[in-house]
């Protein structure tokens, strides 16, 4: 339907699901191209038709009336016939839990919305949720549809890779063992023979009808316009190897045109294959479907520095360093050295703080390892800031061959907080999302379900702010780290540590309890504690520290030795109660920080 209508000189800078309000005789010719090129099922121009799709373009309130559009088009196209009409959905267009920042419950209710408009109408035969990559994203399509319309058949339909073993077998296992759901079906992905390689293992894990509709191979860019390059020809021979390789239905995704259904519907005439109806049928997951990989327990991650030394019941002390703007490690291995000759052996490397460019931590942190060796622990935060999910996992997997083997994941400070206020923030997924993708990676397998064979074994550390705003969205967000695979925190500075007494008892009643080492940040002047308090988000510098500093006038040295005593203060009263400290060097200067704990 995209391609077709693209074609028809209509360009994405509008939904293509408006022009069934503004153009529906355009709609209802494509719809008719593929009626006449010998169809038995039209899918609706509604593939981008959640909420969050139609915010882009700020059409969200004509949901509805676009949806009953799409049908009197596909409606109008078949009459005579006895063709089927499916309503097509796809993805609401944004990352969900545990990837992205959209909860399962807030997607449910976008594909809710979208039946509550389709099935009022219910002028369509079967819904069909296609191009899904996130198999817990469909099952919340499929739950939200089924609580508005339990009964219509439904396929759903996933988009992988041939190399995304695990994915599909999640697949069979998740959505095929749903008794709501009437056929599997695999479409677009790379092109004809790669989804013949899936298509051939689903229906070795599954009883179920299995539908295959492949691009038409991959877009090749032309004279500034992309064109998909598959022959119809050419798809009708991968149609005839579908229906002898027992697929139930065979039709088309992006780029297969009226000519490339009317090559299919003549190879699969050819075969003589057995026409099915979907709701009909029923099937069960095979009892040999493949079961998810297993998360190691942290205290058995035995390469993490963090969990040998938590394992070992030894507190952490750690202090964090500023990797330097350029090339000159002078400064910085010179604090190295001092914190090795006080037995400090953990340091903290900050990612592009207040995002400022600076040598990349995970770089600064393999060369540390290599030349340091068991003597020091590295613990260097990486961001989503500045990676798309492809860097992401790139630059992890890099890492950990080259040693790194405990990180502290942050989604970063935005942009226009640092040096580059012009640079441009990724953001792809947040640190949720970010934990989650390592979690993965330390179980073997890519996010979308890739097999990596040997996968790392990080020890994986998030930070969470016992004194934040909002304790409950602080809450809610830890409980997703957790549950996404974080081992340990290590939190926002603390100045009141009554603050975390109270976080550490919640979490622990709650039930989502992990070490936590406590941000410890000693103020060196009331210029430092009044930037703490008024330009650094995420801490909370309380009252009577401001005046405590204030005590100190001119003097520096006396301001350097009050802020030294709150930060003592703060470790002396939280020792018991947590795994360990990670205390900032305050303006680089690590001498101050090993004054705290010496």
């Amino acid at each position: 339907m995209g391609t077709e209508l693209y074609d028809r000189g209509f360009y994405i800078n509008r939904p293509f699901e408006e022009l069934n309000l503004s153009s529906p005789q355009d709609v209802q010719a494509v719809h008719q191209a593929y009626v006449d090129a010998g169809a038995d099922v039209i899918t609706t121009n509604t593939f981008s038709i959640s909420g969050p799709q139609l915010r882009k373009f700020d059409v969200e309130h004509q949901q509805a009336a676009m949806i009953r559009a799409a049908l009197d088009c596909a409606n109008r196209a078949r009459e005579g016939t006895k063709v089927k009409i499916a309503l097509s959905i796809g993805p609401i267009g944004e990352l969900v839990e545990p990837l992205g920042p959209v909860s399962i419950a807030d997607a449910r209710v976008e594909y809710s919305r979208v039946a509550e408009a389709a099935s009022q109408d219910g002028r369509f035969d079967v819904y069909s949720l296609e191009t899904f990559t996130n198999v817990r994203e469909l099952e919340a399509a499929i739950e939200g549809i089924r609580s508005v319309d339990p009964t219509r058949p439904l396929i759903a339909s996933l988009s992988l890779h041939s190399s995304q073993k695990e994915l599909l077998e999640e697949f069979a296992t998740t959505i095929g063992g749903r008794s709501d759901v009437d056929a599997l079906g695999l479409n677009c992905a790379v092109g004809p023979s790669d989804l013949f390689t899936s298509m051939k293992r689903l229906l070795s894990l599954v009883d179920k009808p299995v539908i295959c509709q492949p691009n038409a191979g991959s877009p090749r860019q032309v004279n500034g316009r992309y064109f998909y390059m598959t022959s119809p020809d050419y798809l009708g021979k991968y149609a005839k190897r579908y229906a002898e390789s027992g697929a139930a239905a065979i039709g088309g995704c992006c780029g297969t045109g009226p000519d490339h259904i009317r090559a299919v519907r003549a190879a699969v005439r050819m075969q003589n294959s057995q026409r099915v109806n979907p709701s009909a049928l029923q099937f069960e997951v095979r009892a040999d479907a493949a079961k998810a990989l297993p998360r190691r327990p942290f205290e058995e991650r035995r390469e993490s520095d963090v969990s040998r030394t938590i394992s070992s019941h030894k507190k952490i002390y750690s202090i964090e360093v500023l990797p330097p703007k350029g090339t000159d490690l002078t400064k910085f291995m010179s604090g190295i050295e001092m914190m090795l000759n006080k037995n400090i052996s953990f340091v903290n490397v900050p990612d592009g703080a207040r995002a400022s460019s600076r040598m990349g931590s995970l770089h600064l942190a393999s060369l540390l390892r290599h030349r340091f060796g068991e003597k020091l622990a590295v613990i260097p935060h990486f961001t989503t800031r500045d990676r798309n999910l492809i860097a992401l996992q790139s630059d992890l997997i890099g890492a950990y061959v080259n040693g790194v083997r405990d990180v502290l994941l942050v989604t970063g400070d935005p942009p226009k907080l640092g040096n580059n206020k012009e640079a441009t923030a990724v953001y792809d997924i947040d640190a949720i999302g970010l934990t989650y993708l390592t979690d993965c990676l330390n179980r073997g397998v890519s996010p979308n379900g890739e097999s990596l064979g040997l996968g790392t074994s990080y020890g994986i550390g998030v930070a969470c702010n016992p004194t934040a705003i909002n304790p409950d969205v602080e809450f809610s967000r830890w409980k997703y780290k957790v549950e996404s695979g974080a081992d340990f925190a290590i939190t926002q500075p603390i100045f009141d540590p009554e603050t975390f007494k109270r976080w550490r008892d919640g979490i622990s009643k709650a039930g989502f309890d992990r070490p936590q080492i406590v941000g410890v940040w000693p103020l060196v002047s009331l210029r430092n504690a009044e930037f703490m308090a008024n330009e650094v988000p995420g801490v909370s510098v309380p009252k009577w520290c401001i005046e405590e500093m204030e005590k100190a006038g001119d003097d520096k040295q006396e301001a350097v030795k009050r802020g030294v005593d709150i930060a003592r203060r703060v470790i002396r009263e939280l020792e018991p109660v947590c795994e360990g400290f990670c205390l900032s060097a305050p303006l680089g200067r690590v001498e101050v920080a090993l004054e705290v704990i010496s």
